[in-house]
């Protein structure tokens, strides 16, 4: 299943992030996400988009890699909303992409100019993280499968729970800065 652009409003986590103590507790919150996205599906790295102002062009990233991509740890760069990682999946959808299926995925730019300094995508696992009303906040992406094996639906399954509890845990923490 191939997924698009499609008519997904894109919700800012706050409407104005000024309360410092709240979004240090938001990106605690997303890079442990990361870490346990990781954890339940054996992925040896893990990444999180978040959309800032309800713009995916805007966007805050956050990761989780094991000690085979150690030499990818200082990697930073602004993530922009294109390829697979710009794709936008409806509410509740995993998308699940073997290493050929990626390779071979209209989507898939091969990171461009970043090539030789990206970590490499064996595989991919991806879902939307959204809130209550459907409003999609982020991405949340899972690759390279340790042991050299695909993911599989039980990674799916775990990957759409975590998702929308994510995607809960924030709805809470806006409607509580929100008083």
């Amino acid at each position: 299943m191939q997924h698009g652009e499609v008519g997904i409003e894109i919700a800012p986590v706050l409407d104005a992030p000024a309360d410092e103590d709240l979004a240090a507790r938001i990106d605690a919150l997303l890079r442990r996400t990361c870490a346990i996205a990781r954890a339940l599906t054996g992925a040896e790295q893990a990444a999180l988009k978040l959309w800032v102002d309800g713009d995916p062009e805007k966007a805050r990233k956050y990761f989780s890699l094991s000690e085979r991509y150690d030499e990818y740890r200082e990697f930073r760069v602004n993530p922009r909303g294109f390829g697979l990682h710009g794709m936008t999946i409806p509410p509740g959808d995993v998308v699940r992409l073997t290493e050929d299926e990626v390779e071979n995925h209209p989507l898939y730019q091969h990171f461009g100019e970043l090539r030789d300094r990206h970590p490499p995508m064996r595989g991919w696992l991806a879902t939307s993280i959204c809130g209550a009303d459907g409003r999609a906040y982020g991405l949340l992406q899972l690759s390279d499968k340790s042991s050299g094996r695909d993911f599989d639906a039980d990674d799916e399954a775990h990957l759409r729970d975590l998702a929308a509890l994510v995607g809960e845990t924030l709805d809470a923490l806006r409607a509580a800065a929100r008083g």
